[in-house]
């Protein structure tokens, strides 16, 4: 019996070490995301703006070079198309294997926003933050990735 304890106790720490946050490509902080699409309220849900390379896009949706980096609860956006940066908050609400929750404020506006995977045509798996701020629809993917 004494013999079986340790044993016990091994395979109880290995178990406890496979229980983590879920993949780390999930997080708000893996990386530098860039713009993929921005969707407006006002514009009833039409894209008005995409990133360099987006797919099909409409005629009157404008290129923009945005990017969003988070850091110790910091939220980061800059737009090197007018040279503006604002920041912001952020926290995690809900972690899980499929999918990160979290709350944002971006100057003074309240928002959600949710890292996931996007499965591409090909069959493969992108990260994709989706944020939603005031009127806005974001959708990122990880800039390192496109």
């Amino acid at each position: 019996m004494k013999k079986r304890i340790p044993v016990l106790l091994c395979l109880l720490l290995v178990c406890l070490a496979g229980c983590g946050t879920g993949d780390p490509s999930l997080a708000l902080e893996a990386g530098v995301w860039q713009l993929a699409t921005l969707q407006s309220v006002e514009q009833e849900g039409q894209i008005v703006a995409h990133g360099p390379g987006a797919g099909v896009v409409p005629d009157t949706s404008v290129e923009l070079q945005l990017t969003c980096k988070a850091a110790e609860g910091l939220l980061t956006f800059s737009n090197e198309t007018n040279d503006r940066t604002c920041s912001g908050s952020y926290r995690l609400i809900e972690s899980g294997p499929q999918s990160n929750i979290y709350e944002i404020t971006v100057e003074n506006t309240d928002g959600m926003a949710v890292v996931s995977y996007t499965t591409r045509q090909d069959g493969g798996e992108l990260p994709t933050l989706a944020l939603q701020l005031g009127d806005w629809t974001g959708y990122f993917a990880l800039a390192e990735m496109l």
